[in-house]
């Protein structure tokens, strides 16, 4: 069954640059000892939205952990980059959250845009088809084996999968990517899959909600209508409306 993430990793994968992937959001928790520290990952898919998981977003929305984001840094261990406290965003979870249906969305609304270029988002109904190769990025362990993760930005191209329901204890929606040695790890919260067309636009297609017996990253599908329900009236309010995929 899915396993909760609790902190980052990307196994196989390679270090990113510095200003590579602008769009790949950092989350950090404020922890008892007055520092802050990796908390889950995201994707600015908008100059005033984050998208991450439900299962990272909701502790948050009630109060059970404060967090804070960190925008265009990829190492963790600098100071550079843009911090956005909570008391100049908003957060929410997908209200019907369930680690079985493709429902582990939560987004963060800015209360004003930022300079960093966000991702767009898929069609709605896009289809990623088996084989097709796309990138996961997220910071933390690159070995499962070893506690010890790396300060920089870290990501791996990773393989679509055909989706395992396993007699339909999955929803169909979700994608899977990744193999044994090339994949996400359980704790990549909310992290971003992605592809970059020819034009330079890259696009993210998923964020990392667990995984499962048959599917080793298992990921939140986006292009899925049903999943932005819930989400279509805050949107709307906040004259956010067309950040909502066609």
């Amino acid at each position: 069954m899915t396993a909760a993430p609790s902190a980052s990793a990307i196994v196989g994968g390679e270090p990113v640059a510095d200003g590579e992937r602008p769009f790949v959001v950092q989350i950090e928790q404020y922890g008892a000892d007055g520092t802050w520290s990796h908390y889950c990952g995201a994707a600015l898919v908008d100059s005033r939205v984050v998208a991450t998981a439900a299962h990272c977003a909701t502790p948050a929305e009630q109060g059970r952990v404060r967090i804070r984001l960190v925008l265009g840094r990829a190492d963790a261990s600098t100071s550079g980059g843009t911090v956005v406290t909570s008391d100049h965003f908003s957060v929410h979870g997908h209200p019907a959250f369930d680690t079985t249906t493709n429902t582990d969305l939560g987004l963060i609304v800015l209360d004003r845009p930022v300079d960093q270029p966000p991702a767009a988002l898929p069609p709605l109904e896009a289809k990623l088809r088996p084989g097709r190769l796309v990138r996961a990025a997220g910071w933390g362990r690159t070995d499962l084996d070893d506690p010890d993760k790396p300060s920089r930005l870290q990501e791996a191209e990773l393989p679509v999968n055909e989706f395992d329901t396993e007699g339909g204890i999955w929803d169909k929606e979700f994608i899977c990517a990744g193999t044994a040695e090339r994949r996400v790890a359980p704790g990549d919260s909310g992290g971003p899959l992605f592809d970059t067309k020819a034009s330079g636009e890259t696009v993210v297609y998923g964020l990392v909600t667990g995984d499962t017996n048959t599917c080793a990253g298992l990921f939140t599908n986006l292009a899925d209508p049903a999943i932005w329900k819930p989400f279509r009236d805050l949107l709307a309010s906040q004259g956010l409306g067309h950040v909502i995929p066609g």
